[in-house]
C-alpha cells in the first residue's frame, strides 16, 4: 500500500497561506511532519501579508523582553537572508525616525534605548546627518537604523509556500472554514481536530490557526475575551517624478501609547513611494474599499464592550479623528507627511491602496500588542501577529512548527496561554 499523502491523511493542519501559515508549514515538513495547508482565498498573502508597505522592520521601537522583539530582531536577519538566498527582491536602504521638533526628541532617545536592549543596530543623528542619509527629510534630530529593509512580500511568502510544498507540504486554497472542532477540549477518547469545510471534513493529529483576520472566530472559546476590531489603512504614493525625495524609509517619531505609527515614507523595491497609512475603523474584516461593509463583522464590532471601553479614551477618540481624515483626504496625508519632508507639494500624491489590521481588543478596551498564542493538547491558535508580524514570520514560524511538533510526541505545552519563554523554541537559522 503507498504511503498516505499529507491531503488525505495530514498529521497537522494549518489554517491559512499567509506569511506565518507559511512559514509554520514549512517548517513542520522540514521536521517530517505531513502538513496540509487550508486556505479560502485562491492563492497565498491575500490579506495582512500581501497588503502592506513591505518593510523588513529593524526591532528599535518595540518594548524589550516582548515576544514581538524577540522574534522581529531574529526575524529581519532571517527574512533578509532568506531573500538574498531565494531570489526574493529586497533593498537593505534604511529606517530614519525623525523628531520634527525639540519637545519630540525625547522618543528617540526610548527608540534608542530600546534599540540597544534588542540589539538592533541603530544610533542618533542630528539635523545635518540626517539630511545626509534623506536630503530631502528635515527634523531636529533623528534615529537611523540601518537594517530595515524593503522587500517584494507577496513574492516572499509565494516562495515560501513553494518551498514548504518541495520539503513535503500539501495546499489546498479556495477551501472556505466552516468549523474547527477540537476533541482534546471535550474528555472524550478521540485526540482529533477535525475542521469541517466546503470541501468536506479534514482530521489531523493537530492543528495551527493563523487565519489573521479570522483568528478569533475559529479560536473560538478560546479567545471569548477578546475580539478582532479591524483597521483600514489606506496609502498614497508619489507620482512617478516625484519618488526621488525618498531614498529609503522616513518615520515620524511615533506615539508609543499605541501601536500605530502613523504617516511614514517608504521607497518599495519596484521604485514606488508609498505614503501612509492611515488607521480607521474598517466596516469588514477584509473590506479594503471605504464603502465596504460586511454587515456580520460591524455587529461583531459595535457589541463588543471592549470596543466602547476603547472610544472612552480620550487620546484614542483624537487618534480614530486624525487617522479617519487621512484615511478619506489625500491632503491629510499631505499635511502630516511634509512635516518630515517640506518640499512635498499636495498635488505629488495619488491614491494607492488600502490593507486592514486584525487587532485584538479584549474586554476593558485595551490593544493588544503583543504576539498572543493560545493553545490546547492538540491544537495551537496564533490570535495577534500583526505588524511586525511578517518580518516576525520565519523564526515564529519555527517556533509553531516546534510547538505543535512537541504535540504530536506527547507532550501537552504550557497549558492554555503560551506566555511561558518564547525563546525556548528559537534555534539557530537553518534556512
Amino acid at each position: 500500500m503507498p504511503p498516505s499523502s499529507p491531503t488525505s491523511e495530514p498529521d497537522v493542519i494549518v489554517i491559512g497561506a499567509g506569511a506565518v501559515g507559511a512559514s509554520t508549514a514549512y517548517h513542520l515538513a522540514k521536521f517530517g511532519v505531513r502538513v496540509l495547508v487550508l486556505d479560502k482565498e485562491l492563492g497565498p498573502a491575500v490579506h495582512q501579508s500581501g497588503r502592506n508597505s513591505g518593510v523588513i522592520h529593524a526591532g528599535y521601537n518595540l518594548k524589550p523582553g516582548s515576544t514581538k522583539a524577540l522574534y522581529c530582531v531574529e526575524g529581519s536577519r532571517r527574512l533578509r537572508a532568506y531573500c538574498q538566498e531565494r531570489g526574493v527582491s529586497m533593498i537593505q536602504n534604511g529606517i530614519l525616525v525623525v523628531a520634527a521638533s525639540e519637545e519630540r526628541q525625547p522618543v528617540l532617545v526610548e527608540l534608542k534605548r530600546r534599540a540597544d536592549e534588542n540589539g538592533v543596530q541603530a544610533w542618533l543623528v542630528d539635523r545635518q546627518e540626517l539630511t545626509e542619509i534623506e536630503p530631502h527629510a528635515r527634523g531636529a534630530a533623528a534615529l537611523h537604523a540601518p537594517e530595515g529593509a524593503s522587500f517584494d512580500a507577496e513574492a516572499f511568502v509565494r516562495r515560501l509556500m513553494g518551498d514548504a510544498v518541495a520539503a513535503g507540504a500539501a495546499v489546498t486554497y479556495g477551501v472556505h472554514i466552516k468549523s474547527v472542532h477540537d476533541h482534546s477540549l471535550n474528555g472524550g477518547q478521540s485526540r482529533e481536530v477535525e475542521v469541517r469545510t466546503s470541501a468536506g471534513t479534514f482530521r489531523a493529529q493537530g492543528l495551527v490557526n493563523c487565519a489573521g483576520l479570522q483568528a478569533d472566530r475559529l479560536a473560538r472559546g478560546l479567545a471569548q475575551d477578546l475580539k478582532v476590531i479591524p483597521f483600514r489603512g489606506y496609502y498614497a504614493e508619489l507620482k512617478p517624478d516625484r519618488r526621488s525625495l525618498v531614498r529609503g524609509h522616513i518615520y515620524a517619531a511615533p506615539d508609543l501609547a499605541f501601536p500605530f505609527l502613523g504617516v511614514h515614507a517608504s521607497m518599495r523595491v519596484d521604485g514606488r513611494v508609498l505614503l501612509g497609512p492611515g488607521a480607521m475603523l474598517a466596516f469588514g474584516r477584509e473590506a479594503y474599499a471605504f464603502h465596504g461593509v460586511n454587515l456580520r463583522d460591524v455587529i461583531d464590532t459595535l457589541s463588543w464592550p471592549g470596543f466602547y471601553r476603547l472610544l472612552l479614551q480620550a487620546r484614542f477618540r483624537s487618534l480614530i479623528r486624525s487617522e479617519v481624515e487621512k484615511s478619506l483626504r489625500l491632503k491629510a496625508i499631505w499635511r502630516e507627511a511634509r512635516e518630515l519632508i517640506p518640499t512635498l507639494a499636495h498635488g505629488d500624491l495619488v491614491r494607492s491602496f488600502a490593507g486592514n489590521r486584525a487587532q485584538l481588543v479584549n474586554r476593558e478596551g485595551q490593544l493588544v500588542d503583543d504576539i498572543l498564542v493560545r493553545e490546547t493538547e492538540r491544537a495551537v491558535h496564533v490570535l495577534n501577529a500583526v505588524s511586525p508580524g511578517l518580518t516576525c514570520s520565519l523564526p515564529f514560524g519555527e517556533a509553531l512548527a516546534r510547538l505543535c511538533q512537541r504535540k504530536l510526541n506527547g507532550a501537552t505545552g504550557p497549558g492554555w496561554e503560551w506566555a511561558s519563554n518564547p525563546a525556548r523554541f528559537l534555534r539557530p537559522s537553518t534556512v
